[in-house]
């Protein structure tokens, strides 16, 4: 039996607040092996030109908030791992400059 767009779309949903979840973990290799899956199923779910109902646009208005949600928590741990980055690169520098004036 095919999935309706209902079932579709409350499995990428579900699928998103996963993904959310990991995310709030920090958990992001698996946030991007879901995303394939995630991206089928809406793909599905919008195949058809059927037009969309009340059910369709909160699920949509629902990922969409999830998105924003993932996104947010992507972009603070960039900057987190760019600041550590940076930190490690000044601890070395500083370690190189002892090591030169050392000997």
């Amino acid at each position: 039996m095919v999935p309706s767009r209902h079932q579709l779309l409350n499995d990428a949903l579900d699928m998103s607040r996963r993904m959310a979840a990991l995310g709030d973990d920090g958990d992001w290799d698996a946030v991007v092996a879901l995303e394939p899956e995630r991206r089928t199923l809406l793909e599905r779910a919008f195949a058809t030109h059927a037009p969309a109902d009340e059910l369709v646009a909160d699920r949509v208005r629902a990922i969409l908030d999830l998105d924003k949600r993932l996104m947010a928590q992507s972009i603070e741990a960039r900057d987190r791992i760019a600041d550590e980055l940076s930190q490690t690169s000044k601890v070395r520098k500083a370690t190189n400059a002892y090591q030169s004036a050392r000997g």
